[in-house]
């Protein structure tokens, strides 16, 4: 690993992901990702003369539009990305996973299921090689574009609270 590469905190899960092999890094990525709209839509309304049962209608819509565009991009996925993946530790540097498909090293692109609803992915690239344990794979993130890397960061922060707050509690 290159000492000027940042190192980033990782966290145990059992995600869902998807692959594919790819020919290069320097390939264009099949997904791309969306990193459109910054803020929630109904934060507009927020300073309207919309009434508040409105308001709350709206957003219960569009929670559910989320939903179902989440389950319709699910099966698109699987045709683009057809390797499914357990995620089992992942970090913003890479990630340690199982699959039944894979055999031998290669390289891949990847598609993390970062949250199921609404659904949020993060794709990458990297070179797949085999972990220390038997069925494991690890991938070292060679190629990830930055609104990616920011949603696996928020994801194992997040996953890092929760520990905190059970362990806490428990």
């Amino acid at each position: 690993m290159d000492r000027d590469a940042p190192h980033f905190a990782s966290v145990k899960t059992r995600i869902k992901g998807h692959g594919r092999f790819s020919r290069s890094l320097e390939s264009q990525p099949v997904y791309r990702g969306f990193s459109g709209m910054k803020k929630h839509p109904a934060e507009d309304l927020d300073d309207s003369r919309v009434p508040e049962w409105l308001k709350v209608y709206v957003i219960e819509l569009d929670r559910k539009l989320d939903q179902l565009l989440g389950l319709q991009s699910q099966k698109d996925l699987k045709q683009d990305f057809p390797i499914d993946l357990e995620i089992l530790k992942i970090s913003g540097n890479g990630m340690a996973f199982r699959s039944e498909q894979l055999t031998d090293p290669c390289l891949m692109e990847v598609v993390i299921e970062v949250e199921q609803i609404p659904l949020r992915l993060a794709g990458a690239k990297g070179n797949v090689k085999r972990g220390k344990k038997e069925g494991l794979w690890i991938m070292e993130f060679e190629k990830i574009r930055e609104h990616d890397l920011e949603s696996i960061i928020q994801f194992v922060f997040s996953q890092q609270r929760e520990i905190i707050r059970t362990e806490k509690l428990g």
